[in-house]
């Protein structure tokens, strides 16, 4: 057997999970679906690749959160707007760093 032989283990819900974290970012409910993806498989994964990934799209969900929900009590004094912003940015970021570093073989 080769040394940088991996197997194939089930990537699909990892897709998955990119994928609704993608469309969340022009509405939020589809994280929500993700995340529940991520959890129940996280539980599951061998593949320590897998495992990182759905560390990378929980992670990537909580920070999420947090900054929105800061975003939205920001935004009685304007800068609310700029943090959630910012917070739509990195989530995008984050979303295609992960699908690329999954596409490539490589952990997050």
């Amino acid at each position: 057997m080769h040394p940088d032989y991996r197997p194939q283990s089930d990537r699909t819900p990892v897709h998955i999970g990119y994928a609704l974290m993608a469309v969340s970012v022009f509405t939020a409910f589809p994280m929500l679906i993700a995340i529940i993806v991520s959890w129940m498989n996280r539980r599951k994964a061998i593949d320590p690749l897998l495992i990182a990934h759905y560390d990378w799209q929980i992670r990537t969900f909580w920070v999420n959160f947090i900054v929105g929900i800061i975003g939205v009590i920001l935004l009685w004094v304007l800068v609310g707007y700029f943090v959630l912003l910012l917070n739509q940015l990195w989530l995008v970021y984050r979303v295609a760093a992960g699908w690329y570093f999954l596409a490539n073989d490589r952990m997050p």
